[in-house]
């Protein structure tokens, strides 16, 4: 009996030893990690203790959940850090206010929404619209691009502190680092009168001339509007002289020669106001003439149907011409009355410019300054010394959205070859003009020549004298605001020195 116990305990004991070596290598198993240090018996482990600490009424249900959590759950890795810069930063920003619904202000002392302040009420084309137009011609912004300027002419005009009247999308103006969004507006109160100094020419009054329109711009759809001051007469005729790209910074110094007097806000107005003068342009008979000058819609106008719209002879300019010396009204100096004995000087004769509504077949043979035609040069021979014969180039270029014989509601495009990028469109009646371009005339520039180098002094000229009339060599003096010069010293101290 003793024997049969000892051999039951023995086999029992071997029994045990294998059920643990068999028990630590199950564990060792479900203890192994995958590559992201995860395994099964932590897994276990936690569902377990969850369920032991909530004590459910469907474990088995949660326990499966569990499982099947963890077999399709998966954590994206870390996203690499991207360097934000600032103004792509502020783009994004401004992009999303400009496209999201804006929040109420909050009263900092009650808590509760304040009323928001009234829209300002504007008139504008209908943008989207003009660029279904635009993308049938295949010119201008495209669609997606002119949905953002739509809202961004939304914020310029319903903003009260504006005082926008009407609101045109003038156009894109290309830069080297940035682009400008130029809007044409109209404002409810004149702004103020810019000063000349005694001499120059003046400005035309806000409102007037060469500054009917106020522009504003922006570098970015819904960036923040910058109002461009009027043009001057000396910023017109020192951007005629200069050839140059626009940077995209308003406070940028215009280098050029001759020197540019003011900053790229200035030379951009100028730019934009002689674009606008020379291809803004309507069909003809859509404006009339009134008493006093000013334009108005003419209520007995028939738009004529697109074949007809082809031809320059149907459109004509709608702002007036800007004159060389800057202004649209020419600007005479009073005449010095004459003394006794002395001849009245006559008065200058006005500057000519072509009349108001003036139609566009008659550019070709403009000689008007920022009119007429695209002027190319072509040598006649082979050789260099061939003489160089200018050959005129019709100003304005038509084009279509479909050449096929037949097709209905077609869109008709007008395009001006002197200043590449402005364009008219025209489709059932609604025409719309958009510039996008860098500003340049498509003719050839010919820089300024430098000023004359003043002469040297000559010594050995004649000299007249304005009371006797005799002539005389003409002397050196020496100037009084030079010091004095040193006298020498004495050479006989020096060769007694020298003897002893």
């Amino acid at each position: 009996l003793v024997g049969f116990v000892r051999g039951a305990r023995v086999r029992g004991s071997l029994a045990m030893a294998a059920t643990d070596e068999a028990y630590q290598n199950a564990v060792a198993f479900l203890q192994k990690t995958n590559p992201d240090g995860e395994s099964v018996y932590e897994q276990l482990a936690s569902v377990v203790g969850k369920i032991l600490a909530t004590k459910p009424t469907d474990a088995v249900d949660i326990l499966e959940t569990a499982i099947m959590a963890k077999k399709t759950k998966f954590t994206p890795p870390a996203p690499p850090a991207v360097h934000v810069t600032p103004r792509n930063l502020a783009v994004a920003v401004s992009t999303k206010e400009l496209f999201s619904t804006p929040r109420p202000a909050v009263n900092l002392e009650t808590g509760e929404p304040e009323q928001p302040t009234p829209p300002n009420d504007y008139e504008t084309e209908n943008v989207l619209a003009d660029a279904s137009m635009y993308e049938a011609l295949g010119m201008g912004l495209p669609k997606k691009e002119m949905y953002g300027v739509m809202l961004c002419m939304k914020k310029l005009g319903e903003n009260p502190d504006h005082g926008v009247a009407t609101a045109r999308f003038f156009g894109k103006i290309l830069g080297t680092n940035s682009d400008y969004y130029v809007f044409e507006t109209t404002l409810t109160v004149v702004g103020e009168e810019i000063l000349v100094p005694d001499g120059d020419v003046p400005v035309e009054v806000s409102g007037t001339g060469a500054n009917t329109y106020t522009y504003w711009v922006c570098s970015y759809v819904g960036g923040p509007f910058t109002k461009l001051n009027d043009c001057t007469p000396a910023t017109i005729q020192a951007s005629r002289l200069i050839k140059k790209f626009c940077t995209g910074s308003l406070v940028a110094d215009v280098s050029s020669s001759p020197p540019f007097p003011g900053k790229e806000a200035d030379f951009l107005r100028a730019l934009v106001g002689r674009i606008a003068c020379a291809t803004v342009v309507c069909p003809a008979g859509y404006f009339a003439v009134g008493e006093d000058g000013t334009l108005a819609r003419d209520e007995d106008f028939v738009a004529k149907d697109e074949p007809s719209m082809t031809d320059p002879g149907s459109w004509c300019h709608r702002y007036p011409h800007i004159k060389t010396q800057g202004r649209c009204e020419f600007f005479c100096f009073p005449v010095p009355e004459p003394e006794e004995g002395e001849e009245a000087v006559p008065e200058p004769e006005p500057e000519q410019s072509p009349e108001l509504l003036a139609t566009l077949d008659s550019d070709a043979e403009s000689v008007f300054v920022d009119w007429g035609a695209a002027v190319v040069s072509a040598p006649e021979g082979d050789d260099e010394s061939a003489v160089q014969v200018t050959t005129p180039k019709p100003a304005w270029a038509h084009c279509t959205s479909s050449n096929v014989p037949g097709v209905k509601y077609i869109v008709v495009g007008i395009k001006s070859l002197v200043w590449p990028g402005a364009f008219v469109a025209y489709a059932s009646g609604k025409f719309s003009n958009c510039y996008v371009g860098y500003g340049f005339q498509n003719r050839k520039f010919v820089p300024p020549p430098p000023p004359i180098v003043e002469p040297e002094f000559d010594l050995g000229g004649q000299v007249v004298d304005a009371e006797s009339g005799e002539t005389s060599e003409l002397k050196m003096v020496m100037s009084a605001e030079l010091p004095p010069i040193p006298e020498p010293e004495p050479e006989a101290e020096e060769e007694e020195a020298v003897a002893e």
